[in-house]
């Protein structure tokens, strides 16, 4: 994915100069800390699974930042003084092939190397093709072909399907974007910065077509934050990560995707 061009919002409610960014590995650290800061260790991500999504869907994840300035009394031309961003709120997001969060769209899947290694993938599948031809069977004739299949088929079992189980982890092909982690750093909550970052991150997704919705878990108290962005209330959820108790919040676009899509940085 090509670095996302910086939003600038110089108008936010506290008048604060703060601009949206693409968040990268390079922020985890950051991350980690305002996901502690701002949640029950119970309810948190772990690093592994930042780790994991600033890797593999870093085009999911937002940040909105401004930067540190020097003392006012500092005189003009004397310091040393060099800015640094400060994450002042963030989106953690990945895909999904389901409609709606689910436990095992939070997890981070078990084999994680064939999501990220092309080249594990293709090995895997030399592999597989090497050990099938090495165990290939010789050639029937037709006749005894056709005797062998009637009697097997008759002693097989009849085949009974079992319901598909979610796909853990980020699904790339998957229609639902799922917000993970939504939290602003509590310095700077009451200053509108979760609707400039939930706004924000809506037109982008819309404007990329690469999802039918965008879908997330909050408690019941603190729904009226995603409503207000444009989210509609969908019932309790089945989720049980940090004891359960969530409900469940989808924003659905409206109207054909847009062409836009994602390339990965790298």
């Amino acid at each position: 994915m090509q670095s996302m061009a910086l939003t600038f919002h110089p108008k936010s409610a506290s008048k604060m100069h703060v601009y949206i960014r693409t968040l990268t590995i390079n922020d985890l650290d950051k991350v980690i800390e305002l996901e502690n800061a701002s949640f029950p260790e119970a309810e948190r991500g772990t690093p592994e699974k930042f780790k994991y999504r600033l890797t593999v869907c870093g085009e999911l994840c937002h940040g909105l930042f401004t930067m540190t300035k020097p003392h006012p009394d500092t005189p003009k031309g004397v310091s040393d003084f060099k800015p640094k961003e400060i994450l002042i709120a963030m989106i953690i997001g990945s895909k999904t092939d389901a409609a709606l969060v689910t436990d095992a769209s939070m997890r981070v899947p078990s084999n994680t190397i064939n999501l990220t290694s092309e080249s594990a993938l293709d090995s895997a599948s030399h592999t597989k093709d090497d050990d099938d031809s090495q165990n290939k069977q010789p050639t029937a004739s037709a006749g005894s072909s056709t005797q062998a299949d009637a009697s097997s088929s008759a002693l097989q079992p009849l085949k009974v399907s079992k319901p598909v189980p979610d796909r853990e982890g980020h699904v790339e092909a998957g229609d639902t974007i799922c917000i993970h982690s939504m939290c602003v750093a509590s310095s700077y909550r009451g200053m509108g910065h979760s609707q400039i970052l939930l706004k924000d991150y809506i037109s982008r997704m819309r404007d990329a077509g690469v999802s039918k919705r965008i879908a997330l878990i909050c408690h019941r108290e603190i729904t009226g934050v995603y409503t207000k962005a444009g989210f509609r209330y969908r019932g309790t959820s089945k989720v049980t990560h940090g004891g359960g108790d969530w409900v469940d919040m989808t924003y659905e676009f409206s109207g054909p995707p847009g062409k836009a899509t994602f390339r990965r940085q790298g």
